[in-house]
């Protein structure tokens, strides 16, 4: 009797769909087998698949495995890194996520040049936008963005 290989293949928190993987199509499902939400199906170009495919059979990925990669291609890699909870095994630099980091390197600096006295109304300016652009995208928790808020309003801005 010939054992039957799982109909999921195991992709860091979540599964991907066998049958679909093998005709070049990314399908992710939870562990009982239901779609994700937050994840389309993706058909894979070749650099995709190159890559997932190291993924898969727990493979070192390369830099010259990255570097092939396009922006949209990291953009979407980096996207499904994230969400299944791979981000430690597949470190790939996005535009994005360099942007907010900026975003937020540049928020704290502004906060601290604020609370160091710098009363100018361009970095008062400035750093209210950038608490309320990262409090909107998840980045600064509420509770830290009213904190900041509160400093503002102690030191009368």
């Amino acid at each position: 009797m010939v054992e039957q290989a799982p109909k999921y293949i195991e992709f860091g928190r979540y599964s991907i769909d066998r049958k679909k993987y093998g005709k070049g199509v990314l399908q992710f499902r939870s562990k009982k087998g239901n779609p994700i939400a937050g994840l389309k199906s993706l058909h894979m170009t070749d650099n995709i698949k190159a890559v997932v495919e190291k993924l898969v059979n727990d493979q070192v990925i390369d830099y010259s495995d990255i570097d092939k990669l396009n922006e949209e291609e990291r953009v979407v890699l980096a996207d499904i890194a994230q969400k299944c909870d791979i981000n430690d095994r597949l470190k790939i630099p996005t535009p994005k996520l360099t942007k907010l980091q900026s975003d937020i390197n540049r928020f704290y600096v502004l906060r601290g040049e604020v609370v160091a006295g710098n009363d100018s109304k361009e970095a008062i300016r400035e750093l209210k936008l950038l608490l309320v652009k990262l409090m909107g995208n998840g980045s600064i928790s509420k509770p830290e963005g009213s904190s900041v808020l509160y400093e503002l309003l102690l030191l009368g801005f």
